[in-house]
């Protein structure tokens, strides 16, 4: 099984983490790769309420190294895979182009507090993926 991590750092995508040992560890042979999105709004004026200053590369590059220290912990041997742009369409773009069984996500992440201003990425990826979609809770 090839499984498609999302992580951004927060509790709940640990959580995801957890799921993605938990499933890889049942099926031998799975494959698990973790990806991060570094947030860049295209065609919107840079507004400090509106983007989160801390979704820099070097901050999204330090999570996957966690993710995969944690991953490498359980047992999972993990690529990582880092993009810059619309999380819930970037999630989605590396899930076709890498052919995911699955992927996995959390249902609210580092960015909660933007939900109300910008929707929920997992609603998004649930929406649009043309993959099976697990939200961790």
């Amino acid at each position: 099984m090839k499984i498609l991590v999302a992580y951004d750092g927060s509790d709940r995508g640990r959580g995801t983490l957890e799921w993605a040992a938990r499933l890889a560890g049942a099926e031998a042979g799975s494959q698990v790769t973790v990806i991060s999105v570094a947030a860049a709004l295209e065609a919107a004026p840079p507004i400090a309420d509106a983007v989160d200053p801390s979704s820099t590369i070097e901050r999204h590059s330090a999570q996957l190294g966690d993710a995969g220290a944690m991953l490498t912990a359980a047992g999972v041997q993990a690529e990582t895979l880092l993009k810059v742009g619309n999380p819930a369409e970037e999630i989605i773009n590396a899930s076709d182009e890498g052919d995911y069984d699955l992927i996995l996500i959390g249902s609210t992440g580092a960015h909660g507090a933007l939900r109300f201003l910008m929707g929920s990425v997992s609603d998004r990826v649930v929406r649009h993926a043309s993959r099976p979609v697990l939200v961790v809770r």
